[in-house]
């Protein structure tokens, strides 16, 4: 896996507009999703890791939800797939 912090890969996900669940986001930083967001504020920025269910931010309103969230349909649901996609975003 890539080695990555959670705000190197918000970054990423930010900038190509790209949904990932607290699973996989949590996988791929070595922590569990339940903790994942713990102490960080609900804001656009981190509105890209979402709900496996809902495919959404748990607890955001829509205020808080980046304006491009649902541009993409596709949201990257396991750790060894944002792992690759992280090699090559897109």
């Amino acid at each position: 896996m890539v080695e990555m912090t959670l705000d190197d890969v918000v970054d990423i996900l930010s900038r190509y507009h790209q949904r990932a669940t607290y699973g996989a986001v949590g996988g791929v930083v070595d922590r569990p999703p339940a903790y994942l967001m713990s102490g960080l504020l609900r804001n656009r920025r981190y509105s890209w890791v979402v709900n496996a269910n809902t495919h959404l931010p748990t607890g955001y309103s829509e205020e808080q939800m980046h304006p491009a969230l649902r541009e993409r349909e596709e949201v990257i649901n396991s750790s060894s797939e944002l792992d690759e996609w992280l090699r090559n975003p897109s």
